[in-house]
């Protein structure tokens, strides 16, 4: 092999590849500044064309990923997410290890037949929801659910985009070459299955272990919960929180109004379950009856629950199982009620307000001056100033202002779940699906489909779909597309494949694939993996070729290897999840050289045995 010279060009594009590090690594500007700053210096410089800098902007890419973002959400607004993330609270309840693991698996399937990004950006608003409400910081486990999806990827030949071009990037270096004379052998659609499996264990070994403690710890800010830190401060002494216990089978049946729950522990009951949790009784009034077997959500201090549980026998669950919902910021909250001169409430009791029974809302705390009440609220008699502490659901919040002027101190949170949309929701997403697996169309066009169904059968409203989009994210990878365009328009890429492999003499097969699969990592960084496997591929199978090994092998290794892009937030995954984890470049290097790392002992470890 000829050794390629280095050229003017290249330098130049080593160098914008070197400020972009620089910049991310060190946070020196944001890093939608940083793809737009490479939009603007590729053709300062000469090396593309002002047309081929901001092609990213309408990228296939680009565009799936705007699509499939909104999809998300739309599956959010629908109250379909939420379901999802119920259904993955009861199972994993408030334990970070196994929230980690059904979200990796449950991410991971999904990734084996569809784009990693499409299977990520669907389950992100669950994951999010389910770090609301159970505590998590979203730092914790987003990452986590980022990375599987990229390894579940490997699970099948179409779960990604390298993998699904590789047989027609092998047939085509076997044709010109036809090694023997044999005719060429697609690789079936599970041949990789076994890396896949072994991978996604892999990951989820790897965050349980160590990963979970090299994660950054970030806090929602103070709103993300039930109740805001401004409210906790003024009342959480005098209110508490929030508990769910079980009614054990000995209980003998009484009313709230018996239990006396407010006189006797300055607790509220939130709401009841019976008959096994199917029937929910929001705001429960003095006549509810309280049975065996029931679950009640309970809000009091700490001291005061030892006081009931003692006294009752009810049982305190660690985690919420049956209030996920009601627990959640999504749906319910806690909010301060001012009472003024022109509120309707002004001058009634709250027996005569009825709250409850009209509202479904419960009263926690009155205060009147410096006073705050949490017993004996029935017969206080409400005057201007006075403030309330209303827990509710947020359109029930909503309502009660609308028709009593009462004013809150706070923004009410939550959005109005369509639920009468699902369906379409669902339909927008088959459709996405069906297009993008079943039809030759671009993954592209199958989300504009989905994203008109959503619009034009109101799921969502336009705007809506422009605050659905993380445009950070956008523009980050719409400005590192044209950096891989870069690389390998100049032969930057070229240059440092062969000069790299030139170095290489007595190749074993196994030192052929750690090299190539070390190499194709490092490109796949920087260049589109597609790219990567598009320019890579030849010369693996021509170096397969030489060592005496399967061409079609060293071809796999490539495709495989060019999702190893684990520690820069330069891969669309990567940059996906970036935001919404609140993670920082070096994040993605003190996580991600350890999964790289892994991802390589995997790789050859099964390469080794099954291959």
């Amino acid at each position: 092999m000829d050794p390629l010279i280095l050229t003017s060009e290249m330098i130049t594009v080593f160098s914008v590849l070197g400020l972009v590090i620089i910049l991310l690594v060190f946070n020196l500007l944001r890093v939608d500044v940083v793809g737009l700053l490479v939009m603007t210096l590729l053709p300062l410089t000469g090396i593309l064309s002002g047309k081929e800098a901001i092609a990213g902007l309408g990228s296939n890419a680009v565009v799936v990923l705007i699509c499939v973002m909104t999809i998300g959400v739309s599956l959010d607004k629908t109250g379909l997410v939420g379901k999802v993330a119920g259904k993955i609270m009861k199972i994993a309840g408030t334990s970070e290890s196994r929230v980690v693991t059904l979200l990796g698996i449950t991410v991971a399937v999904p990734s084996a037949i569809m784009s990693n990004v499409g299977a990520v950006a669907l389950m992100l608003p669950a994951a999010l929801k389910v770090s609301r409400i159970s505590g998590i910081p979203a730092s914790k486990i987003v990452m986590p659910m980022g990375f599987c999806a990229n390894m579940g990827g490997n699970l099948t030949l179409v779960g990604a985009t390298p993998l699904i071009i590789l047989n027609d990037v092998m047939r085509d270096w076997w044709n010109a070459n036809s090694p023997s004379g044999e005719s060429f052998v697609p690789l079936g659609l599970f041949s990789i299955t076994p890396i896949g499996i072994a991978m996604v264990a892999g990951a989820l070994a790897y965050f349980l272990l160590i990963g979970c403690r090299l994660l950054p710890v970030r806090e929602e800010n103070e709103e993300a919960g039930v109740v805001s830190a401004r409210l906790r401060e003024l009342y959480g002494e005098d209110v508490g929180r929030g508990f769910e216990c079980v009614v054990p089978e000995n209980f003998s049946a009484q009313t709230l109004r018996q239990l006396d729950l407010r006189s006797k522990y300055m607790a509220t009951a939130l709401a009841v379950a019976q008959d096994n949790g199917s029937k929910k009784i929001h705001a429960p009034q003095g006549t509810t009856v309280i049975g065996p077997g029931d679950v009640v959500l309970l809000a009091c201090r700490d001291d005061s629950l030892q006081k009931i549980v003692n006294n009752t026998g009810w049982q305190l669950r660690d985690n919420f199982e049956c209030f996920v919902e009601e627990t959640s910021p999504e749906k319910f909250g806690v909010v301060e009620a001012i009472v003024s001169s022109r509120s309707t409430l002004n001058g009634h009791t709250m027996k005569e307000l009825a709250l409850r029974k009209l509202y479904f809302i419960n009263p926690l705390a009155i205060r009147q001056g410096q006073n705050t009440y949490i017993k004996n609220l029935i017969g206080l008699v409400l005057k201007p100033g006075d403030t309330i502490l209303l827990h509710g659901r947020w359109d029930s919040l909503r309502a009660l202002q609308e028709k009593s002027d009462l004013i809150y101190t706070e923004n009410l949170r939550g959005e109005e779940i369509r639920e009468g949309k699902a369906a379409l929701a669902l339909v927008a997403l088959t459709a996405f699906l069906v297009l993008a697996l079943g039809t030759d169309l671009a993954l592209s066009v199958a989300g504009l489909v989905a994203l008109m169904i959503l619009v034009i059968g109101r799921v969502m409203h336009i705007d809506e779909v422009y605050k659905a989009v993380e445009w950070k994210t956008i523009f980050l990878v719409a400005g590192l597309i044209p950096l891989g365009v870069a690389f390998e328009k100049t032969g930057a890429a070229d240059y440092l494949a062969m000069t790299v492999l030139q170095q290489m003499d007595g190749l074993t097969t196994m030192l052929l694939y750690l090299i190539l699969a070390v190499m194709t990592s490092f490109f796949a960084m920087f260049v589109s993996n597609v790219g990567t496997t598009v320019l890579l591929v030849p010369i693996a199978m021509n170096l397969a070729a030489q060592v005496g090994c399967d061409p079609r092998i060293a071809g796999m290794v490539v495709a495989v290897a060019s999702i190893n892009t684990f520690m820069l937030p330069t891969h669309q995954v990567n940059a996906l999840i970036m935001q919404p984890g609140g993670y920082k470049t070096t994040d993605y290097m003190r996580v991600g050289s350890g999964m790289m790392v892994l991802f390589l002992v995997i790789l050859m470890t099964m390469l080794k045995l099954f291959y």
